[in-house]
């Protein structure tokens, strides 16, 4: 397996320490491998780049955490994911 390390603005370092807590996974790495391993195909197969509707690709600018209302989920995880 190899390894890289990746930096976070802090606005995502807490979104990824929300799924973190939220899944129960053991490490940030884990949380994100989860986030991959669930949603990357999804991302990889509907991403549209339209340099009209979107001239800066940096999902960032599209994304504010801050701003979006908390909406309470009707399950919750009860076992802590394993294999991570």
């Amino acid at each position: 397996m190899s390894q890289s390390r990746i930096v976070l603005d802090p606005d995502i370092r807490n979104v990824v320490d929300q799924i973190q807590a939220k899944t129960r996974t053991t490490s940030p790495s884990a949380a994100i491998a989860l986030m991959v391993s669930r949603y990357g195909r999804h991302l990889l197969e509907t991403w549209e780049l339209d340099p009209t509707r979107y001239a800066d690709p940096n999902p960032a600018n599209y994304y504010s955490p801050s701003s979006s209302s908390q909406v309470e989920p009707d399950f919750k995880f009860s076992d802590p994911i394993q294999g991570f």
